[in-house]
């Protein structure tokens, strides 16, 4: 009698435990919340600004005035790429894509860069006076921190920081040293060499 019971006790123990390790197992699962195998890089202090990279002050004689192509000199080189500053490395074609969904305008690709020799700039010189005649770039840049889906896809690996740098839009002209140019325009950036 006394066996009986003890393997009654043991059988009915068992059973407990299966059920109390049942609902354990199931609540340590953990959620899915990304595909897998997925990138993705938040973006800070994204923007954008004129660089002048070729210019040349030039003066138009009062019986000068007309259309002329003059010599813009070599001045700055911009670049398309991104810099890692923590963590994994993501490719600079990755990184520069990521940005040109945040921006206004199709970035250069990767590993391009601004001409590094003179440029010739045509303008309607209509008034004598002091001029810049100039090209530049609409360049943006910003900060990324990036990191990859792990391969159950319940969270995030790989996690890397950097800055990124491209531009989208290629300019040129002329400004007159005596204007005052609108801020945020590729004219007024260019005053700067008068």
């Amino acid at each position: 009698m006394g066996n009986r019971l003890l393997s009654i006790a043991a059988v009915t123990g068992l059973a407990t435990a299966s059920v109390v390790l049942g609902p354990v197992t199931a609540a340590s699962a953990q959620p899915i919340v990304c595909e897998p195998g997925h990138k993705a890089a938040t973006w800070t202090s994204l923007g954008s600004a004129w660089v002048i990279t070729h210019a040349k002050q030039i003066n138009i004689a009062q019986d000068s005035t007309g259309s002329y192509t003059k010599t813009a000199t070599y001045r700055k080189t911009v670049t398309s790429g991104r810099e890692v500053t923590a963590g994994a490395s993501y490719s600079a074609s990755w990184v520069i894509s990521s940005m040109d969904a945040h921006v206004s305008g199709t970035l250069t690709k990767s590993g391009e860069k601004t001409k590094e020799t003179s440029e010739s700039v045509t303008y309607n010189f209509n008034k004598p006076g002091t001029y810049v005649v100039f090209s530049g770039v609409k360049k943006a840049s910003g900060w990324y921190d990036a990191k990859t889906c792990n391969n159950g896809g319940t969270g995030f690996t790989n996690k890397g920081s950097g800055k990124a740098h491209s531009w989208n839009i290629q300019t040129e002209g002329a400004v007159k040293c005596s204007e005052s140019p609108a801020s945020g325009t590729a004219k007024r950036a260019a005053k700067s060499y008068c």
